[in-house]
């Protein structure tokens, strides 16, 4: 039987991306920081609603940063342009569908 030895050139300290290996500490970092965000904008929501379009907005502007362009977005967006409905907590269903969906392994739409 023939052994073959991979001799890798990375950090050790850094684990490989492999499609089945555990999150590292930057996705769990991104996961808190957009749920915690889409707290805050639906709570504000329900204090300030007047100024939903800057609660919107911030929440648009924090998605694209943390998760790049996604054209998830616009599903979230849309319930918050009907009136009524932006009182409705979109920002954290929207939230735990990206990180539960990226935990369950979908690729991301980048």
């Amino acid at each position: 039987m023939k052994r073959t030895i991979i001799i890798r050139d990375a950090d050790a300290s850094a684990p490989a991306a492999t499609p089945g290996a555990p999150q590292t500490r930057s996705h769990k970092a991104r996961a808190v920081l957009t749920v915690l965000c889409a707290l805050i904008a639906d709570g504000l929501q329900w204090v300030l609603p007047f100024l939903w379009p800057v609660w919107d907005g911030a929440m648009v502007i924090a998605i694209l940063v943390l998760w790049g362009r996604r054209w998830e977005i616009l599903v979230a967006v849309v319930p918050e342009l009907i009136p009524g409905l932006e009182l409705a907590p979109t920002w954290t269903i929207f939230a735990g569908y990206l990180v539960l969906g990226r935990r369950s392994g979908q690729p991301s739409a980048k």
